[in-house]
């Protein structure tokens, strides 16, 4: 543990997906605490803001984003946020360097992410020695081995650890998100829009952005909001991400009851909170929504199969794991070479059963 250092101004560069942002929000919490009177800055995806609006932790957030669109006489060095290309990079790198930063944390693993913070002049630099880039840290932390191997540690304290690198004190490793009023109102009119709140509902999330690997069947999650409707007075809600319609049109098509489809509903992630909040119970893969239902204290049933579980099993959570033993499961791939069988084997009277056996422990 290294020794509890005074930060003025701090820079914080978020993880990349959905899912790991919300596991780092018990690292965000810890650094706001142990530098209560800093000036902390949050860089972060401009898709990925929405995970983090309402927390009371960052006094300025920084956006990245694909593409600046840049409108007819604008200035753009009055934004705060900052695309792809060499002048964007640019112009990232110079005001992080008249901010005079006296400490970064790095939650990517990235060369590019050490690289940046680097140039933009961070003094005092903290992140894990991976992708070559241990030059470019002054605090560089090993990951857990054993025997050569890389030792599976869940992803939240994975990030905690960047903490407790500068002796910072840690109060708790619940993951937090944050609601404003706003949001509930924006949620009110999407449920009436779509009569979600006139039954007690489950809310299904078959998407992963992750990989096709990690997906589940459409006739599995049909089969399965035919039987929950049958065996509840309910309603099931079905929620997807960027480039997933076709997968809700799917289920919507095999499945031989009313559903309630959101895929073109443009849900942003903050009112995505709401959706998840006041759902009865969420069905998801090992995936960003997944990490939601934790934060919000809601139950989850999680369907997994070639990710290894205690890379983003938290002690916090709410329900249960559903993964078949197979041979070659966890191997961690984005795409199965073979027949997806970690996942095509998990059966919709399994899935149901576990959801029923959890809601009546909730009751």
């Amino acid at each position: 543990m290294g020794q509890m250092i005074k930060a003025n101004k701090i820079l914080v560069r978020s993880p990349n997906w959905v899912g790991d942002v919300v596991m780092a929000t018990p690292a965000f919490r810890c650094i706001r605490e142990n530098f209560p009177d800093a000036h902390i800055t949050l860089l972060i995806k401009e898709n990925l803001r929405g995970v983090i609006d309402g927390s009371p932790w960052f006094d300025e957030v920084l956006e990245l984003v694909p593409k600046v669109k840049k409108s007819k006489n604008e200035d753009l060095s009055s934004r705060k946020v900052f695309g792809k290309g060499t002048n964007e990079y640019l112009r990232l790198i110079y005001k992080l360097r008249m901010e005079r930063f006296d400490l970064g944390f790095l939650f990517p693993n990235s060369f590019s992410s050490a690289l940046m913070v680097w140039l933009g002049g961070v003094k005092r630099r903290v992140g894990y020695n991976r992708d070559s880039r241990s030059f470019l840290l002054t605090d560089s932390i090993k990951r857990l081995s054993e025997n050569g191997k890389f030792l599976p540690t869940y992803m939240g304290d994975y990030y905690l650890k960047l903490c407790v690198q500068l002796g910072c004190k840690i109060t708790s490793g619940k993951p937090e998100m944050f609601i404003s009023e706003a949001c509930e109102n924006k949620a009110n009119e999407l449920f009436k829009k779509y009569n979600i709140d006139k039954k007690p509902f489950f809310l299904m999330s078959p998407g992963a952005s992750y990989g096709s690997a990690k997906l589940w069947t459409a006739e599995g999650f049909a089969r399965t909001a035919d039987s929950l409707k049958e065996l509840v007075d309910c309603n099931i809600v079905l929620t997807c991400g960027p480039g997933e319609i076709g997968l809700a049109d799917e289920i919507e098509k095999l499945s031989k009851s009313r559903l309630i489809n959101l895929s073109r509903a443009s849900i942003s992630l903050d009112v995505f909170k709401v959706i998840v909040k006041r759902c009865m119970l969420l069905i998801a893969l090992d995936s960003g929504p997944r990490h939601f239902a934790v934060a919000l204290n809601r139950p989850v049933v999680v369907l997994m199969g070639p990710n290894g579980p205690k890379y983003t099993e938290s002690e916090y959570e709410i329900g249960k794991v559903i993964r078949e033993d197979i041979e070659c499961s966890p191997c961690q791939l984005k795409t199965c070479p073979t027949d997806r069988r970690c996942m095509t084997m998990i059966t919709p009277e399994k899935v149901v059963q576990t959801c029923m056996d959890l809601i009546r422990a909730e009751a």
